[in-house]
């Protein structure tokens, strides 16, 4: 029999030809209409309940911003205080009507709280006691209470084949906590990948101003090697990232400790994509002993190994990262939704 699910997320629930917008920091686009999906097709009613974002409903999403409907279980794509959502010049609503939320539900329905980013205090846990807690690390954190592990999810269907002739060696992220190893795998090597033909580029929010992060002209002078792009719309990144010889999963050092298999994972799998992993991540071997990195000079070797190859050859290291990745732990949507709904 279906449940009312109630899900609170401050991002977008878009068919990915329609991710078009593009200064948003929403993380989660890929993964988050799959689940809908599926909770859809197991018959359950899903009802968003933050301000729609999204220009259009996503077909038999329902939507709730201001309202408590009677739900089975509330799950929550955890907010945290950000200049745009606190104190007095905030605009943004993601908190307060998280925070009216658990305040209404806790206690009354199984409330699961998703910490993607790991910024759940122990003030947040004492708050909401009966939270709870779940995180996509294989260690997940431990403040006041065990947590679940929830990692990030997949269908596994793909965009596009790998591409043909890319001399691009590139990162889609935006400019946040990942400084050190920035340096080590992507600025150390740019003059080195110059003189072979290959160009390092970057996509996301670096050329932005914010108060959050170092001016754009500083970033310019300090990797004068790299091409920095604005950041563009989901579905054109995933064409962006299609077109490059390769990229290294980079982490903020909390993710790597702890094995935070991000999202990006999952998108350079999906558009066919080989990609690198530093060797002091929690989970290093996670797409084969063949693509971890250690060094700069680990990262020229393979990158230019890549780029020699044509598109097939390169389709055929994706799929061997993905039979890796895919053994290594079980990210299927499916079973994302499975946990969910234990707790009902």
């Amino acid at each position: 029999m279906g449940k009312r699910i109630g899900i609170s997320y401050w991002g977008f629930c878009q068919q990915f030809e329609d991710c078009n917008i593009a200064n948003t920091p929403d993380g989660h686009r890929y993964g988050r209409p799959m689940m809908v999906d599926e909770m859809l097709k197991r018959k359950h009613e899903v009802i968003a309940l933050q301000e729609r974002r999204e220009l259009t409903p996503y077909p038999g999403l329902l939507y709730d911003d201001d309202g408590y409907p009677d739900l089975d279980i509330l799950f929550i794509e955890w907010r945290w205080p950000t200049w745009k959502n606190s104190g007095p010049k905030s605009f943004e609503s993601d908190l307060k009507r998280q925070v009216d939320l658990l305040d209404h539900y806790h206690g009354k329905i199984p409330i699961i709280a998703w910490d993607t980013d790991l910024q759940i205090t122990v003030t947040d846990e004492k708050r909401w006691p009966e939270m709870i807690v779940a995180d996509p690390c294989f260690d997940p954190v431990t403040l006041t209470k065990k947590r679940h592990r929830l990692t990030w999810w997949s269908d596994f269907s793909e965009f596009f084949d790998s591409c043909e002739g890319s001399v691009m060696y590139g990162y889609i992220g935006n400019n946040y906590s990942r400084e050190k190893q920035f340096l080590k795998y992507y600025a150390s090597v740019s003059q080195s990948f110059r003189h072979v033909g290959i160009q390092t580029m970057v996509y996301g929010n670096w050329m932005q101003h914010s108060p959050e992060r170092p001016h754009p002209r500083i970033v310019v002078q300090g990797y004068p090697n790299i091409a920095f792009v604005d950041r563009v719309g989901f579905f054109e990144s995933m064409k962006v990232l299609n077109r490059f010889i390769c990229t290294t999963h980079i982490s903020k050092e909390s993710y790597s400790e702890r094995g935070n298999v991000t999202v990006r994972f999952f998108e350079t799998l999906a558009c066919n994509v080989p990609a690198l992993v530093p060797a002091d991540f929690y989970a290093a071997d996670i797409l084969g002993d063949d693509w971890t990195v250690s060094s700069t000079a680990d990262v020229f070797d393979k990158v230019f190994y890549l780029m020699k190859l044509s598109g097939e050859e390169r389709k055929n290291v994706v799929d061997e990262q993905r039979y890796s990745f895919r053994k290594y732990h079980d990210f299927h949507v499916a079973s994302a939704v499975d946990f969910i709904e234990s707790f009902v």
